[in-house]
């Protein structure tokens, strides 16, 4: 299936591309649409598609020294999955899965290389999204460093709303599914204490949700959570 250029043109990755340069990135790729939980791709595997997501969202994990997966990112409509693998040659460094259903535009790794001499403009758009993703990792490398678990995962949370936050009547709903499992993995604590943690918090008024959704519908109070110096907010 062929990509329609206005799906690209509506990122902002692409907005100093030309309508003829979005037509010919367009024309090279194809559609890949997802299944809940369905495998983009898998940690070692050789390289051969650059893929953007265009709907849904796909979480890249790898597994930890005590085997547990480690989610290392969270890709959402508008990036790339491991950009960095595409400008080099070797496997992907991840683990790439659905978190819900979800649709790809995927380039051939020697087509995307021949995209990218034949149209400049789009090296700018990748050096600011690499940057961009160093940035991220940098800021959640010096959360697990300096924080404690509970604002650990109030940081986390509201980084997800920010991304992927829907408004709803009582609150603010993390719009795809996100189970405590990969909460834990996000922020590298583990499942008991993200459930412990998450169900104090929705005694006290600040989340609802169930095992695979998270409504959050407090904003201020998660925030003052994140931003406090004493520890143990979790109990």
């Amino acid at each position: 299936m062929s990509i329609d250029p206005d799906l690209l043109r509506g990122f902002s990755t692409f907005s100093a591309l030309s309508v003829e340069d979005l037509r010919a990135l367009a024309n090279a790729a194809s559609l890949r649409p997802l299944l809940a939980n369905e495998a983009v791709f898998v940690h070692g595997q050789a390289a051969t598609d650059l893929c953007l997501v265009l709907s849904g969202r796909i979480k890249l994990s790898k597994a930890g020294w005590a085997r547990d997966p480690v989610i290392l990112r969270i890709a959402h409509p508008g990036e790339f999955l491991e950009l960095g693998g595409s400008l080099r040659p070797g496997g992907y460094g991840a683990t790439a899965n659905a978190l819900c259903s979800a649709e790809l535009a995927v380039w051939p790794t020697q087509v995307w290389r021949r995209l990218v001499d034949e149209i400049p403009a789009i090296m700018p758009c990748l050096a600011q999204l690499l940057e961009q993703e160093l940035s991220d990792a940098q800021h959640r490398f010096v959360e697990i460093a300096s924080l404690d678990v509970p604002r650990r995962i109030a940081h986390a949370l509201l980084r997800l709303v920010n991304q992927a936050g829907r408004e709803e009547a009582a609150g603010i709903r993390i719009d795809f599914p996100l189970s405590q499992q990969d909460l834990a993995a996000l922020t590298g604590t583990t499942l008991f204490t993200v459930s412990r943690t998450l169900t104090c918090w929705e005694r006290r008024g600040l989340l609802a949700g169930g095992r695979r959704t998270v409504l959050v519908r407090d904003i201020p109070a998660l925030t003052n959570l994140a931003t406090a110096t004493e520890a143990n907010l979790g109990t």
